[in-house]
């Protein structure tokens, strides 16, 4: 375990989006100093701005509301926690966010689905529309 903690700040917002579906995405980020995970960013906008957002070079982990249209036309939503960690970051900032994960993910109570990205091709609309059918 890194020692890194969530922030009360993680869960409040988490809860928001998961029971008021205030916003579809959140994007967590680590601050070193202060040895916690904390929230970066609030999205009510689409999956392409919330991606373009996500840095090339930079680790962090991002709560989706994920929206998908199963084969029978049903509407369903699945709550992904993704873990992006590009494989251009340092070696020493890769282990802290893998070290740190677990503790995020257990505070956020209600997520249906984890995901790990390295790279934006492993980070797309079909890959998550696939894992939240079970494809």
């Amino acid at each position: 375990m890194s020692g890194v903690t969530p922030t009360d700040k993680c869960k409040e917002e988490f809860a928001k989006l998961k029971h008021k579906r205030a916003y579809k995405f959140i994007t967590f980020k680590i601050d070193q100093d202060a040895g916690t995970v904390d929230v970066l960013d609030l999205h009510a906008k689409t999956f392409q701005m919330v991606l373009d957002k996500l840095p090339a070079d930079e680790p962090r982990y991002l709560v989706m509301d994920w929206d998908v249209e199963n084969d029978d036309g049903c509407q369903m939503s699945k709550i992904f926690f993704v873990s992006w960690v590009p494989d251009t970051c340092k070696a020493k900032t890769k282990m802290l966010y893998a070290s740190s994960k677990q503790a995020l993910r257990n505070a956020l109570e209600g997520v249906h689905l984890d995901h790990q990205a390295t790279d934006y091709d492993e980070i797309t609309p079909a890959e998550f529309n696939d894992r939240s059918l079970g494809k």
